[in-house]
């Protein structure tokens, strides 16, 4: 089996790659898609679903802290069950990388995998002002990183994504970097850069044991459970997320009020994505990179709304989702 581990800051545009990958390789290979979301309603499984491929959630929480020993029992059960060709893991926009692949490389998986390719989805929009802020935190993506799609390199202009560009290539020499905009790639381009690029040194202090069975899922608590990196701790977010079944909302409201969330009047608001029943039709809509976005999805169980940010002000996020409501304050 191959390992994909797309990661990237939130609103790097990893959800919308892995549906590109999907519609590339999906009804070639037998695909699972295991998404982690931070916050606790999650938006990308939904949105990924019908693209090809099985698409696996998991619950509210990071794969690389506090839900570890989550992630190992259901990469097992998606082994056992499922046996895919590949396994894509798309992990939360604030995971630390290092953590997740000595997670991968462990004992349990070593006669499974095949090779595991770290593919990078970096915003040329913000990396610079997120590496000036947390540096260490970009290093280590950086760092971890096989390829680097340096994404929505359309929002700026060539000369900044060409410095950017060569700022990846001095952290990690050895990376791939390939410019993007909206997540399309030359896939014959992607499969020399994953054929070429060298394979990353396995991590200090994973084992080597004999071949055999796969190994059970540790129990939570279990010494070899690793700790919170500093630098993710200091990233400092939280989230709020609301579920709607059977609501429908006013398109214009929605979009006023995704305006509103980047004043900070609702908080410091990093990444906000909702999926609404408009009339007889869905609208997914997104704050990302500082910009408001939306287009039409397909049809969903419930309308949802999760949002990530800094000192959120749950009460007056909530009440302005209900204004939006059909029949609301508003409606």
């Amino acid at each position: 089996m191959i390992v994909d581990l797309i990661y990237g800051f939130l609103g790097s545009g990893k959800t919308t790659f892995i549906t590109r990958v999907l519609g590339e390789w999906g009804a070639k290979e037998k695909i699972v898609v295991l998404v982690n979301e931070f916050g606790e309603v999650g938006i990308d499984g939904t949105l990924l679903r019908g693209h090809g491929g099985k698409v696996v959630e998991m619950p509210s929480g990071c794969i690389c802290c506090t839900l570890q020993s989550d992630f190992k029992s259901q990469m097992l059960d998606i082994l056992e069950s499922v046996h895919p060709e590949r396994l894509i893991i798309e992990p939360t926009g604030v995971a630390t990388i290092a953590q997740i692949r000595s997670i991968i490389e462990s004992e349990m998986f070593e006669n499974v995998i095949d090779a595991v390719n770290n593919v990078l989805i970096a915003d040329a929009t913000g990396f610079m002002s997120l590496y000036q802020a947390n540096p260490h935190f970009v290093e280590s993506q950086v760092r971890n990183a096989r390829i680097v799609l340096l994404n929505k390199c359309d929002k700026v202009d060539r000369r900044r994504a060409l410095l950017i560009r060569d700022a990846i290539s001095a952290i990690n020499p050895d990376a791939t970097v390939l410019m993007t905009e909206y997540g399309e790639v030359d896939w014959d381009q992607y499969r020399l850069a994953l054929s070429t690029s060298p394979v990353l040194p396995i991590l200090p202090g994973r084992r080597h044991p004999p071949a055999g069975r796969l190994q059970p899922a540790p129990e939570p608590g279990e010494a070899e459970l690793l700790h919170l990196h500093e630098e993710q701790e200091a990233l400092g977010y939280d989230s709020f997320g609301l579920t709607y079944p059977d609501l429908s909302f006013h398109r214009t409201l929605l979009e006023d009020l995704f305006q509103q969330l980047q004043s900070s009047e609702m908080g410091q608001v990093v990444r906000a994505k909702g999926i609404f029943r408009v009339g007889g039709k869905w609208l997914l809509l997104e704050v990302a990179s500082g910009e408001v976005s939306q287009q039409p999805v397909r049809e969903a169980e419930e309308s949802k709304v999760s949002i990530i940010g800094r000192g959120l002000k749950r009460k007056a996020i909530g009440a302005a989702l209900e204004r939006c409501v059909v029949g609301g304050a508003e409606g």
